[in-house]
């Protein structure tokens, strides 16, 4: 529940005695009396009171004002916008009306409204309002509005007040980014990442927003000196799992063998310090997987077998390590027992659906194969080669020549 006592009791101390009714605005002992109910406590009983008054003076400024603090109080957040904007279209120079209506702005997460009811109280009162938050404020509803030189300047202001002020860094960051200033955007995400005051967390969660978004354009151009940004952030926090998951998750798009191998277990290393079962179930499967991409088919079940002692149920390890030991022609039963448990994890996975059915068919199970095949048809298996070929010789078994030969065509004209 929205909450703002402890503010209202202090503007309510300051704000009364610069409130003077005239003979031709409500009654004062009225609002007075309902001045001193919301004192108390009595915000309900204050409402009441002060929207009798105003139905009675509808233009009154300080009536408006003051219903919309008894309407926060009651968690009537919309109610207490529209009187704050009444009172401060009436008055334009108080200055307590539009500090009102920066803290309902806040509140209801309108951030180009806050935005502009913070720039007035900078104009009118500097010295009081004109601090790193206020102005990081202002920047971030300005780069949404996409006015990246306004959002720089309110973003530097910030820092000359506070230079290592986070959110006035990320928003800089973030400006540099969404104007193309590439080059200046990654100088000061080294700087970031480089600085051992800010939180690992906060660095992480940016370098792995650039991953998840990047294209291949951005790569080819971009790619090595993220590349060196993160491995960085690893010296810097050694003992980061999610910085040592990046590092290899960057790794990976090089198909460097090797030193995914070497990143595997350093991930481990700090996954199992850290108690980080998923990272460490996760450090395990890429390894596993990259051995038996190698050949090494017996270091691979081994560390899947380690994986497995981690978490039995990560559904990735159990689709392949099941899929890996169909492809031997070994341990079926224990590969359909891990590839059931897949299924169940994710129903709907074509991948894991196209496991199941492989190995049904591999113990001359066709008929029980067909429905996790047609299942995955419809959850994007009719896109996969493999599965395409799969689906067509569990139909030839059954003796489903006709539309056997249709996926299997379909198969070869998605190869070409």
């Amino acid at each position: 529940m929205f909450s703002m006592r402890k503010i209202v009791t202090y503007m309510m101390a300051v704000l009364l005695p610069l409130f003077s009714l005239s003979a031709s605005e409500p009654d004062k002992s009225r609002f007075l009396d309902a001045v001193s109910q919301y004192s108390e406590g009595h915000y309900s009983s204050a409402l009441v009171q002060f929207t009798e008054l105003l139905e009675e003076s509808p233009d009154d400024d300080a009536l408006n004002y003051y219903l919309g603090l008894c309407e926060i109080q009651l968690n009537k957040i919309q109610e207490a916008k529209i009187h704050f904007e009444k009172a401060a279209s009436i008055d334009t120079s108080n200055i307590w009306y539009t500090n009102a209506l920066a803290t309902i702005y806040s509140a209801t997460g309108d951030r180009i409204k806050l935005a502009d009811a913070v720039e007035k109280l900078i104009r009118r009162n500097p010295s009081a309002y004109k601090n790193p938050y206020a102005l990081t404020a202002i920047g971030d509803a300005r780069l949404s509005e996409r006015k990246d030189s306004v959002a720089l300047e309110r973003y530097n202001q910030a820092l000359e007040i506070d230079p290592t002020y986070i959110y006035a860094r990320l928003g800089r960051i973030d400006t540099f980014r969404m104007s193309g200033k590439m080059p200046s955007m990654f100088s000061d995400l080294s700087k970031l990442v480089e600085d051992r005051t800010v939180d690992v967390s906060i660095k992480t969660t940016y370098l792995d927003a650039i991953m998840k978004n990047m294209d291949s354009k951005f790569y080819w151009v971009w790619g090595k000196t993220l590349q060196d940004i993160i491995f960085k952030c690893t010296e810097v926090h050694p003992d980061d799992v999610k910085s040592q998951l990046l590092k290899l998750n960057i790794i990976s798009i090089t198909e460097d063998n090797d030193a995914l191998l070497q990143q595997c277990a350093v991930l481990a290393r700090a996954a199992e310090a850290a108690k980080d079962t998923a990272n460490l179930v996760t450090a395990y499967f890429y390894e596993g997987s990259i051995y038996h991409e190698l050949g090494k088919k017996k270091k691979s079940y081994k560390t899947y077998d380690k994986a497995m002692l981690v978490d039995p149920d990560y559904a990735p390890l159990l689709n392949n390590y099941a899929y890996y030991l169909s492809e031997d022609r070994r341990s079926l039963k224990k590969a359909l027992k891990m590839s059931q448990r897949a299924v169940e994890l994710e129903p709907d996975n074509a991948t894991y659906l196209d496991t199941i059915g492989w190995i049904l068919y591999l113990l001359g199970k066709p008929e029980e194969a067909k429905p996790y095949f047609k299942h995955a048809m419809l959850y994007g298996g009719i896109d996969s080669v493999v599965i395409l070929e799969h689906y067509a010789k569990v139909l030839d078994a059954l003796g489903e020549n006709d539309l056997a030969s249709y996926y299997r065509t379909l198969s070869t004209y998605k190869k070409q």
